[in-house]
Parts: C-alpha cells; sequence; structure tokens
C-alpha cells in the first residue's frame, strides 16, 4: 500500500530533491562528491513513511479549557504543529467531567478528527485534588497544610501509572486508522508518556509550552 506524502514527509521529499540537484551540480566538477545529510536526509523519510508519527504537545490544564485567556496562545501552537506535521486526527487528555475543551473545536480549524483520549472519572484513575497543599481540599500524602508554601503533590504514582497506561491504550486504537497524529495533554506526563509511545513504535516528536 502506497502511504500518500504529508506534513514531514513532504518536507523531508523536498529537501532530499533540492540535495540531489545540488550534489549533481558538484559532481560536473567533483566526481565522487555526496552531499553530506543526504543519507540522513533519506533515512528520515523512509521512517517517516515507514512508522505511524505522533506529536505531542504537553502543556498546563487551564490552558485547554475553552474560553481561557490562554487559548489563543495554545491555537497558535497547534497550528503550527499542524502545519508542519499535517495530522488528520487531534487527541487529548481530558476529563468527561470537565467543560468543553480548546482542542475539541479546534480540530475543525484543521479538517483533523478530534478524540478524547482521556481516562473516566473511575477509582483506580483517581489521582491527589488538583489543590495546593495549603487548601482544606487538599488530599495528598501530608494532607491540609496551612503554614505550607504554596505547591502540589503529583499521584499516586499507581494511579497516574493507571492513567498513562490506558491512555496510550487508548491511543494505539485511534491511531489504527490515521498515519499522523497530534496529541495534547499535561505537562506532568510528558517524558513516560513519550517513552511509552516510542516503546509502542511511534515515531514521537514531543513538545512542551508552560502556559
Amino acid at each position: 500500500m502506497t502511504i500518500a506524502l504529508r506534513g514531514r514527509s513532504v518536507e523531508l521529499k523536498e529537501k532530499i530533491e533540492s540535495l540531489e540537484q545540488q550534489q549533481e551540480i558538484f559532481r560536473r566538477a567533483m566526481p565522487d562528491y555526496r552531499e553530506p545529510k543526504l543519507e540522513e536526509l533519506r533515512r528520515n523519510l523512509e521512517r517517516e513513511l515507514a512508522t505511524k508519527r505522533l506529536v505531542l504537545l504537553a502543556t498546563s490544564h487551564d490552558a485547554q479549557q475553552e474560553g481561557n485567556p490562554k487559548n489563543d496562545a495554545l491555537g497558535k501552537r497547534l497550528s503550527y504543529l499542524a502545519r508542519r506535521f499535517a495530522p488528520t486526527i487531534l487527541m487529548e487528555e481530558w476529563a468527561e467531567d470537565c467543560p468543553t475543551s480548546f482542542s475539541s473545536s479546534f480540530a475543525n480549524c484543521i479538517a483533523a478528527d478530534y478524540k478524547n483520549v482521556g481516562t473516566p472519572p473511575e477509582e483506580r484513575f483517581r489521582t491527589f485534588c488538583n489543590a495546593p497543599i495549603i487548601y482544606p481540599g487538599h488530599d495528598g500524602t501530608l494532607g491540609p497544610c496551612a503554614d505550607a508554601p504554596e505547591f502540589y503533590e503529583y499521584g499516586p504514582l499507581e494511579k497516574q501509572e493507571n492513567r498513562e497506561l490506558q491512555m496510550t491504550q487508548n491511543i494505539e486504537k485511534e491511531m489504527k486508522d490515521h498515519q499522523v497524529g497530534l496529541f495534547v495533554f499535561g505537562l506532568a506526563h510528558l517524558h513516560s508518556m513519550s517513552l511509552k509511545l516510542h516503546h509502542l513504535g511511534f515515531n514521537v516528536a514531543a513538545y512542551s509550552w508552560l502556559a
């Protein structure tokens, strides 16, 4: 089956063709001349076509919510990545009981499918309340501490791992019908989700934006 060139693969092919032309010109004077970057670009194109591409953008969850003042800035970053990689599906870590996300409507702007690949509100996925340690609602290891500086606790680790494994399965399922996908999710999962998806055989490009 022939895979249509799109996004990154189009850019690579154009660079290869340009360097091949340049190499031919140099070889008229130097028959043994080899363009140094040509083989690397050919390998990159081969991999781009042979594996599914996943583009990750990790950011703060508040920027993901529809109507947040940071939506415009998030949209600029999503637009750039969409222009360079041409994804056909936009996936997102988003809670079922949260208001509509910005990405769910933005997907229409780039003519991409949208899918929430987050986890349902089940006990095996329930993490610490998203409240700093000084707040009465904090439910972490130490409980609420009124005299503490303001910061958050990440965990419980086994619940976070459950969430990441489920999200990974969801992404793998949604990517069956797509060659290039874009995934928006929380910053805390950037490294571990990148590795999980890489180990599944996806060609991962991971970006972050601290909104």
